[in-house]
């Protein structure tokens, strides 16, 4: 087993643990999940709509996801279909984590042929607390924020309404303490995005615990968390582009022959690429280094393209796509593994708990002569 430090110098070997095949397999096969959900959700919605809904929206977007936020101008029935699919993705996405966290502790641990079936295998048993956490402080800060609701509401109330806000005036001094706790869950809250399936892959906790963790981790090393993101954070910015760079022009060298001996195929291929994409790639040419090798020069449409060109091109844009996939399944596998790493750490500097051991390493054994049969 490698030394551990216990401290921020631990958290760089996140650059070695994250780029891993097994783990940016996971989260790709997730977003590859996710986005076929997503889209189906809404072109089904855009049909359900009727009229030239699917096919304006092809014809603005094509195969691009469209957050549900943006200002698109869809209707409301695709709105809901995008908000179905962001928590589609959500629920993957954690899911994904806790695989990939639970990889990296067994690494961390000494196991390196802990494999992804034995992560699903985890997943299966312990998914119930990954979402159940989740849930459970949600719902403490709906709680929560339902009593000021509720003040505000009954003070709505016609003949009762105004002396009751008078005397529950008397208890502002408390609601000046309740404010400040819906602040500390709404922080904790954030902090159980990072830390939730974490918790869960290291040491298999239970909802109650796991929820346990998320306060003792704010409450007791609120700064620490903070720099320890922050440097995660750095990593993210240096060697996430790094690792896109590579494989755009590894996209480039392989296409590079197919540029230079059929230039008018490979350009109608970009162009047809790039409108299916909603224009990504001409955004992506205008980015410098990108299109060194001219593989991405858009052309125009070509009068007679073979049924051999269009396939190519549909092949191509499915690539691109898989191209993008992989970049964010390694941003994603870096912010899995290093907060894999910053809980260990922290949960070190919490109670002094070494989770790079086997978990129950530290229960501390009864003798044998203590467990003797009474009638001897």
């Amino acid at each position: 087993m490698e030394k551990r430090y216990f401290d921020f110098r631990d958290i760089f070997q996140v650059i070695r643990y994250g780029f891993s095949g097994r783990k940016i397999a996971v989260h790709l096969g997730g977003l590859v999940l996710a986005y076929l959900i997503y889209q189906i959700l809404v072109y089904l919605s855009l049909l359900v709509v009727g009229n030239t809904a699917a096919q304006d929206f092809w014809n603005n977007y094509g195969l691009l996801p469209v957050l549900p936020f943006s200002d698109a101008g869809l209707t409301q029935t695709t709105e809901i279909a995008m908000w179905i699919g962001a928590a589609s993705f959500a629920c993957i996405f954690f899911l994904a984590s806790t695989m990939v966290s639970k990889i990296t502790i067994e690494q961390l641990r000494g196991d390196f042929f802990f494999s992804v079936g034995n992560a699903v295998t985890f997943v299966k048993g312990h998914w119930k607390s990954v979402f159940g956490a989740f849930t459970g402080l949600l719902l403490i800060q709906v709680f929560l924020v339902l009593v000021p609701l509720g003040i505000a509401a009954l003070g709505k109330l016609p003949v009762i309404g105004k002396p009751f806000l008078t005397i529950s005036s008397l208890f502002m001094p408390l609601g000046f303490f309740l404010g400040v706790l819906m602040a500390l869950i709404g922080v904790i809250l954030g902090v159980s995005l990072l830390f939730v399936p974490a918790v869960v892959a290291t040491t298999g906790a239970d909802t109650f615990e796991t929820i346990y963790q998320q306060f003792a981790i704010v409450w007791n090393q609120p700064w620490r968390t903070v720099c320890y993101e922050g440097i995660l954070f750095l990593i993210k910015l240096v060697f996430v582009p790094i690792w896109a760079f590579f494989c755009i022009v590894g996209l480039s060298i392989v296409m590079l022959p197919m540029s230079l001996l059929h230039t008018g195929q490979m350009e109608y291929i970009a162009a047809c690429a790039n409108l299916w994409l909603g224009g990504t790639i001409e955004k992506l040419t205008m980015l410098p280094y990108i299109n060194i090798f001219g593989v991405f020069n858009i052309g125009t449409a070509m009068k007679e393209a073979s049924a051999f060109t269009t396939v190519t091109a549909i092949f191509f844009t499915l690539t691109m796509l898989m191209v993008v996939g992989v970049v964010i399944a390694y941003l994603f596998s870096i912010a899995s593994t290093g907060n894999t790493m910053i809980y260990s750490v922290l949960r070190k500097k919490i109670d002094g708990h070494n989770l790079l051991e086997p978990f129950n390493a530290n229960v501390i054994e009864t003798p044998d002569v203590a467990r003797e049969p009474e009638f001897k």
